[in-house]
């Protein structure tokens, strides 16, 4: 199989910007090359995760113009990851993927809503379709 690296770039110092690329980067056995640039706000993080023979990447997306930035997950088509599905989240700090039996669950913790944070991180399920 191939290897590849997902890197969360939160800010781009040469234009003061949080919406950044991050990079998908597959390993060519020498060293990595990018692969894939996926754009990101103020990424935090990524989380990788299988399940049902699908191959997915949530990124935590901190910052868009406030910290109410939705946060995205892709999934493998066999070639690079595609957008299915965006989730609200609230300046996102880490994703977690876990199973029990056979539910699916995807956990975001979430740091802020502007300047309050109290805010509630979230357990979402797979429901067939998305989470």
């Amino acid at each position: 199989g191939r290897h590849y690296l997902a890197m969360a770039n939160q800010y781009a110092g040469s234009t003061s910007s949080f919406d950044v690329d991050s990079v998908v980067y597959r390993w060519n056995g020498a060293t990595f090359t990018a692969a894939q640039f996926i754009p990101t706000h103020g990424a935090n993080s990524w989380e990788y995760f299988t399940f049902e023979e699908d191959r997915y990447l949530a990124v935590a997306n901190q910052q868009a113009t406030s910290s109410d930035a939705d946060s995205v997950v892709y999934k493998w088509s066999g070639t690079d990851f595609v957008a299915v599905q965006s989730i609200p989240t609230h300046a996102a700090m880490d994703w977690a993927y876990f199973s029990i039996g056979s539910s699916h669950y995807l956990a975001v913790a979430n740091r802020q809503t502007g300047t309050t944070y109290n805010i509630n991180s979230v357990i979402y399920q797979w429901n067939g379709c998305h989470f």
